[in-house]
C-alpha cells in the first residue's frame, strides 16, 4: 500500500510539473504573440493592413514562421492581382521583383532588400515576420524619395516555403505617410496587391 502511495504521488508531482510547463508555454507564446503585433502595427497600422486584406493579400499573424538564412528570390511574370486605385488597369504587369531576406532572428526580426519592389532599390527600415510551419508574411516599412519630396510605404509578402522555392507569393504596397509626398507618389492610402503568376518564386544568387 506504501509503495501505492508512493507511486500515485510521484505520478501527481509529475502531471502538475507537465501542466505547469505547458501553462508557461502557452503564456510565453502569448506574450510573444503581443510584442510581434506591436512590432508589426509599427511598421504597418491596423487600418492599412485591413486594406491589404481587402485586396486578397493573406496575413499569416502566428509566430513560428519557416527560416530564410540570407537566401534570396524572384518573383516573376509580376502581375496586379488588385488595387484600389481606379486608374489601375487589370493585369497590369510589373517588372520582376527580386528580394532578398536575412539576419533573421528568433524575436521574429528579419531584414529586406528589393529590387524593383517599390523602386529601383528598396531598403527596409524595419522588418518583421510572421507565420506557422510553411506559411510566412514579412512586413517592411520603406522610404521612397522622388526628388525633394519622400513618402513611407509599407511592403507586405505573403506566401509559403516548399524547400528553395517560395509559392503562392502575394506581395501588397500601401502609402501610410504622405505628409511630405506631394503628389509624386500615389495617394495614402492607396495599395496594390500583385502576385507571381506561375505561383513559384524560384531561388536566386543574393544580390
Amino acid at each position: 500500500m506504501k509503495t501505492f502511495k508512493q507511486s500515485l504521488l510521484v505520478l501527481v508531482i509529475a502531471t502538475t510539473l507537465f501542466a505547469c510547463k505547458k501553462d508557461k508555454e502557452k503564456v510565453d507564446e502569448l506574450a510573444k504573440q503581443e510584442v510581434l503585433q506591436k512590432k508589426i502595427a509599427d511598421i504597418i497600422p491596423k487600418e492599412f493592413q485591413d486594406t491589404l486584406t481587402k485586396l486578397g493579400l493573406v496575413i499569416n499573424q502566428d509566430v513560428n514562421p519557416p527560416k530564410f538564412n540570407n537566401e534570396a528570390f524572384i518573383f516573376t511574370p509580376f502581375v496586379l492581382f488588385k488595387s484600389n486605385r481606379s486608374q489601375d488597369v487589370p493585369n497590369l504587369k510589373f517588372l520582376d521583383g527580386r528580394v532578398k531576406f536575412f539576419d533573421q532572428d528568433q524575436d521574429n526580426n528579419i531584414k529586406l532588400i528589393g529590387k524593383n519592389l517599390l523602386n529601383e532599390a528598396d531598403t527596409s527600415i524595419v522588418t518583421a515576420i510572421s507565420g506557422s510551419g510553411n506559411q510566412f508574411t514579412i512586413y517592411g516599412k520603406v522610404k521612397s524619395f522622388a526628388g525633394t519630396n519622400s513618402a513611407v510605404f509599407a511592403i507586405v509578402i505573403s506566401g509559403s516555403r516548399e524547400g528553395t522555392e517560395l509559392k503562392d507569393i502575394r506581395m501588397g504596397i500601401i502609402n501610410i505617410d504622405n505628409s511630405k509626398g506631394g503628389t509624386r507618389f500615389i495617394k495614402q492610402g492607396e495599395a496594390r496587391v500583385a502576385f507571381d503568376t506561375d505561383k513559384i518564386s524560384g531561388q536566386i544568387p543574393m544580390f
